[in-house]
């Protein structure tokens, strides 16, 4: 039928049938048009109200969803496009209730619809989740809808116009692109694949409404398994759905199909889970997930992931949902790929870094290697120059020499470790008498080991047959090793052992020296690495020993092992094939080539300065130039302490200063450390690279111990640059030299640092007599005061006691601040005067109960202030050798500030007691008071110096300069830690006496 003959039927029924208002309405119209309404709610047609057929005209011609609902019972009637919204409520929602149709909302809808129906005005509402029946699935929707009231023909409410838009789309698709984002966002900075994965489970479990679980596992080609590494929703289930682990098989038949998604590389519906699984955890709203997706992840068109995801129980599985599955795993796969690429360039720029370090190291320990025998040789030449015959003889010449060989074995080294590296290293096997030949080498150290107290067994029996190897090679071998085994071992034995045993012979060096640290034990043989820390006889050494040594021997194609016990020694073992199969033809020889005579010599040579000279004093001797009697005077003969761990540096440094001032050595830190802490000297000038005790610790040692804490020190150093000069100063040396230096620049920078020590003394001299004097000022002041204050204090108290009653209130207000005043004064003299006696008084030590005394000073502040009720622990047996006098005045004002600052709430606490900081025990008093801004730290101790007002808490201001000046008297240091709040710890030492 043409629209023009549907216009004309239409017009026709409109005059001829009492129904003619439902004409038109699309499959709605025509629905309502064939009912029988006599049959329903509603009743027959012609018995409807007027309003009714008019409105119910209006929403079957309007294309936009419309329900209206009419009479007590809000009676369903719609239009077409309202129709998907009933999902399979149509048709039988028609005519029928709104309680009946939409029962499982109504707790929502009903009271809203009332409320207009009852006279109130219309709603409007905006993207309401509303959970429809929809077959057995209870569906999640949005809508945004409003209802308005529809005047009845007797002018009351009639009915509700529901005009709605479902927003379900768009409500879902904003949700997930949230999610997606925020998992962009949040996975950028990830640095591994497992922590991606964490984030990513993390980011995507946040969407519960979508993806009930996620499960992330990542795929090992290799082993062929798949590992879980993040999980969301299902953080307390532990059922088969949830495998840790999982070895993927050709066949799957249970589980995860993880095979069918390797194999063909896409998304998998996992269909009736429980079916699968057995029971898994409950959703959201009480609902089991029934189904789930696994996605395959992919890098590089290799599968190297695996997302298994719930898919909502309130969602069908449509082509709406499946792409937001898909771009979710494309989103996954890409924060996985980004995290990889950053773990794999973070590990290429740490091996880059690793060989950064290695030749860092390496530059540092040859420079030092370096520059040490450099600096003798130049100043003993510089010096040779500088006499009539231009001549080096005696010791100067023999300690060059001994520098020109060490440089010549350094060279040596350094050759023979970069032709092992290029490939270029001449090798010649020949058959040897190996036992012979270690013990001829192993030899020439029994000298120098027993010097140096240390017992030196060989047990090198003849072997049964030959050995081929390169002898050059084997003697660096032997002599490395035994050097290391020298250096390290301070007490005790050195053995060296030979042994033939089943086509081998092996060589062991062992000694009971300081051992090597577990976790050092893998790296020992690598290029340029150093233990730091261990206790040796030198810090010597460019690291390549034993690496060298290590090359030497896979050349020979043997092996070298280490094993070691920290504190109890360690022992080497090179082990050797007796045969010559394994050897290249062209290399072997049948006979070798002796050794090179005096091989041994630079080891011994380097391995004696490690024992030095044993010379500790140097006495004056006569100066190779005039010293003038002024300068003679000014030096007064000063104390210089000289320490490095090379005896000839040693040496030439003493030479160099003994003319002028009187000298002492030391070979380490720690010797210079117990020396300096005897009798302080004058000027330490001191290596920076020592074993032990290092130049930068026995700074930071005698900075920290009072009597030496300024003493001039004077640093030297192979490294060279300004970060290394700036290194130094800021530790707190007085001056940094880098080797090689000209002998007349040390000695007039020894010069100028002992003459600003020289002054330094007198002005803390002078100061010291000025602060007596200024003390003893303000203590007389102070006492003088006393009178006045007392005569204003009395009459002011007359004055209120009998006149108060002829003063105005403003009288009375000036008085009151008189007296405030005059005890305020009072206060602040008698804290003057008792600060000037306890500085002033003579130190009488004797061992203090601090434990108690802190214990009654407390029980009198209750008593003094009972309405402040702190709880207050004191540590059992807390004692010192002190002044019992001070130390009282000391907790006194200590506890007296913790008790005044500390809070008025039932948790307030007082806590004294000790504690370890930095390797001492220090005693504390902290509270859980207001505390206090540490950028105040600093000021606390100046006199006068208050952190709160008067209003807020009363005080002088001298109290901690009080604590201050006992501390200092007892050698002690005093200091504080705090947060504004939270309360403060002042924390205090007192230098025990021997």
């Amino acid at each position: 039928m043409d629209n023009e003959a549907e216009k004309r039927e239409v017009q026709a029924h409109m005059s001829s049938s009492p129904d003619a208002f439902l004409a038109g309405g699309g499959e709605m119209g025509a629905l309502m048009r064939a009912t029988d309404w006599s049959k329903t709610r509603l009743g027959p047609i012609e018995h409807w109200p007027r309003s009714l057929k008019t409105m119910l005209g209006v929403v079957l011609g309007s294309r936009f969803p419309m329900l209206l609902w009419w009479g007590p019972e809000l009676l369903h009637l719609y239009n077409d496009a309202y129709r998907p919204i009933l999902r399979d409520k149509h048709p039988d929602s028609l005519a029928a209730p709104a309680a009946e149709i939409w029962a499982e909302v109504w707790d929502v809808a009903g009271p809203m619809a009332r409320s207009v129906q009852d006279g109130g005005p219309a709603t409007w509402t905006e993207d309401l989740q509303l959970f429809i029946k929809n077959g057995t699935m209870a569906e999640e929707t949005y809508f945004t809808f409003s209802y308005s009231p529809v005047p009845g023909d007797d002018g009351g409410v009639g009915g509700l116009l529901n005009t709605v838009q479902e927003t379900t789309a768009k409500v879902q698709s904003e949700r997930q692109i949230r999610m997606l984002r925020d998992l962009a966002a949040r996975a950028a900075g990830s640095k591994s694949e497992e922590e991606a994965c964490r984030v990513a489970a993390e980011v995507l479990s946040a969407n519960e409404l979508d993806l009930p679980f996620v499960l992330l596992y990542l795929f090992d080609a290799k082993s062929g398994q798949a590992h879980l590494v993040a999980e969301g929703g299902w953080k307390d289930y532990d059922g088969p759905a949830k495998p840790l682990r999982v070895q993927i098989e050709e066949v799957e038949n249970t589980g995860w199909p993880f095979s069918e998604a390797l194999q063909e590389p896409h998304e998998i519906l996992v269909e009736d889970l429980a079916a699968r699984f057995g029971p898994v955890p409950m959703g959201r709203w009480n609902a089991r997930p029934e189904q789930a997706i696994l996605l395959p992840l992919s890098r590089a068109g290799q599968v190297s992931a695996f997302l298994a995801a719930g898919l909502s129980p309130h969602r069908s599985f449509d082509e709406r949902y499946r792409r937001f599955f898909l771009a979710t795993a494309d989103q996954v796969a890409k924060v996985l790929a980004d995290a990889s690429a950053f773990e794999a360039e973070k590990k290429r720029a740490e091996a880059l870094e690793e060989i950064d370090r290695a030749k860092t190291a390496f530059f540092s320990n040859v420079s030092h290697e370096f520059r040490t025998p450099l600096t003798l040789l130049l100043g003993l030449v510089e010096e040779a120059l500088g006499r009539p015959g231009a001549a080096l003889e005696g010791e100067g010449l023999q300690a060059a020499h001994r520098s020109a060989l060490r440089l010549l074995k350094l060279v040596n080294s350094l050759l023979d470790f970069a032709r092992i590296e290029a490939g270029r290293l001449q090798m010649s096997f020949a058959p040897v008498d190996v036992s012979a030949l270690t013990v001829d080498l192993a030899s020439s150290f029994r000298s120098l080991v027993e010097r140096a107290g240390l017992a030196f067994t060989l047990d090198c029996p003849p072997l049964p047959e030959q050995v081929y190897l390169d002898p050059q090679q084997w003697e660096k071998i032997v002599l490395n090793l035994l050097s290391n085994a020298f250096k390290f071992t301070l007490r005790g034995e050195i053995s060296v052992g030979l042994r033939a045993e089943e086509g081998q012979v092996r060589l062991s060096v062992r000694d009971t020296g300081s051992g090597i640290p577990v976790g050092e034990l893998s790296r020992i043989f690598e290029r340029f690495h150093r233990v730091e820390g261990t206790k040796g006889r030198s810090f010597e050494g460019t690291g390549i020993g034993l690496s060298l040594v290590q090359e030497l021997v896979k050349l020979h194609g043997g092996t070298l092992q280490v094993s070691s016990v920290e504190g109890q020694g360690s022992c080497f073992e090179v082990s050797l094939p007796t045969s010559r199969a394994h050897l290249p033809v062209a290399r072997t020889l049948d006979q070798a080539e002796a050794p090179a005579a005096g091989g041994a010599m630079p080891y011994l040579l380097d391995a004696s300065q490690w024992i030095g000279s044993g010379q500790e004093v140097w006495e004056s001797v006569p100066p190779p130039q005039e010293v003038s009697p002024e300068r003679k005077l000014r030096a007064g003969r000063a104390r210089v302490l000289v320490v490095d761990d090379n005896a000839d540096m040693r040496d030439y440094l003493a030479r160099l200063l003994v003319p002028r001032w009187q000298v002492e050595t030391a070979e380490d830190g720690l010797a210079a450390l117990t020396k300096a802490r005897e009798e302080p000297p004058d000027l330490v000038l001191s290596d920076v690279m020592m074993p032990g005790l290092d130049g930068f610790g026995l700074l930071r040692a005698l900075r920290e111990h009072p009597p030496t804490s300024q003493v001039p020190i004077i640093l030297l150093s192979a490294r060279a640059g300004e970060e290394a000069v700036l290194e130094g100063l800021e530790t707190g040396a007085d001056d940094y030299l880098v080797k090689p230096f000209a002998a007349r620049e040390l000695l007039a920078r020894v010069q100028a640092h002992l003459e600003l020590s020289r002054l330094r003394r007198e002005w803390a001299k002078e100061l010291e007599r000025v602060n007596e004097e200024l003390e003893t000022f303000s203590y007389s002041v102070s006492h003088d005061l006393r009178g006045p204050l007392r005569a204003i204090g009395g009459f002011s108290k007359a004055l209120q006691d009998g006149y108060a009653d002829r003063l105005d209130e403003q009288g009375r207000h000036y008085l009151e601040r008189v007296q405030s005043a005059t005890r305020r004064m009072s206060q602040l003299i008698e804290a003057l005067l008792g600060l000037a006696r306890l500085t002033r008084s003579p130190l009488n030590r004797e061992r203090v109960d601090i434990t108690s005394l802190a214990r009654e000073i407390l029980v009198e502040l209750g008593a003094r202030d009972p309405e402040r009720a702190a709880g207050c622990q004191v540590e059992e047996g807390l004692e010192a050798d002190a002044d019992p006098r001070l130390i009282a005045a000391l907790l006194e004002n200590l506890l007296g500030n913790a008790w005044k600052y500390s809070s008025k709430e039932a948790s307030a606490r007082i806590e004294v007691g000790r504690e370890p900081r930095d390797g001492e025990a220090v005693f504390f008093v902290r509270d859980n008071g207001v505390g206090f801004d540490m950028a105040h730290a600093k000021g606390l101790f100046t006199p006068f110096q208050r952190l709160h007002s008067d209003a807020q808490f009363e005080g002088t201001g001298i109290g901690l300069v009080t604590v201050q000046r006992i501390v200092a008297r007892h050698g002690g240091r005093v200091w504080a830690e705090a947060s504004p709040g939270r309360g403060a710890t002042f924390f205090f030492t007192l230098e025990e006496q021997p």
